[in-house]
């Protein structure tokens, strides 16, 4: 005996519980996220970008790289054989510069050092006033020079107004000193005063 609805087709099983929708809040959240994260990634690039192209603007001149050129030397100065003899390269542009300005070549490194031995404030920069001083008393073209000579005093003195009394005489003994040494080495001779300094 069979069931009078065997024989009959049965669909097959549906599921009455409704299918579950995803939220629109979960939906637009997600949204949000996948926007942001793409903004996100865009604003990365843009700022690397950015960088890259700021570097390159800020990377040091190639020609402001370069070493600076080497300070001017002391012209030649021939010595008692007639062979040119150069006076040492001084290690501040000033001093150099000073030096190669000097109509006798007077070395303006030793002028400045031995100056600093009595007076320690000279600086690199007052190097082309030694040289002038030096220059100009050259020029005078007398051998033996004194300790106070009131020509150098006066030079001394208005080339260094700031100086006490006691630096100008130091600086005055110094000079008359130095210039004695370069007049004798221009003509070959022994200085007169082997030292000006009183010691």
């Amino acid at each position: 005996m069979s069931d009078s609805d065997s024989g009959a087709h049965q669909p097959p099983h549906q599921d009455e519980r409704p299918v579950a929708t995803p939220r629109l809040a979960d939906r637009v959240g997600s949204i949000r996220l996948r926007t942001l994260g793409m903004i996100g990634v865009g604003a990365l690039a843009v700022l690397v970008v950015g960088l890259i192209g700021a570097l390159a603007f800020l990377r040091p001149d190639e020609r402001a790289a370069a070493p600076a050129a080497a300070p001017p030397t002391a012209p030649l100065v021939a010595d008692a054989n007639g062979q040119p003899q150069p006076g040492p390269t001084p290690a501040s542009l000033p001093v150099a510069q000073a030096q190669a300005q000097s109509k006798f070549g007077l070395n303006a490194q030793k002028l400045l050092d031995e100056m600093r031995t009595h007076n320690p404030n000279i600086l690199d920069a007052d190097a082309l006033k030694l040289v002038q001083v030096g220059d100009a008393n050259l020029a005078r073209n007398e051998a033996d020079l004194t300790a106070d000579d009131p020509q150098i005093l006066d030079q001394v003195r208005a080339a260094f107004p700031n100086a006490t009394d006691e630096q100008l005489t130091t600086m005055t003994r110094c000079t008359a000193e130095y210039v004695e040494r370069e007049w004798a080495r221009l003509h070959n001779t022994t200085p007169p005063d082997s030292d000006d300094h009183g010691g």
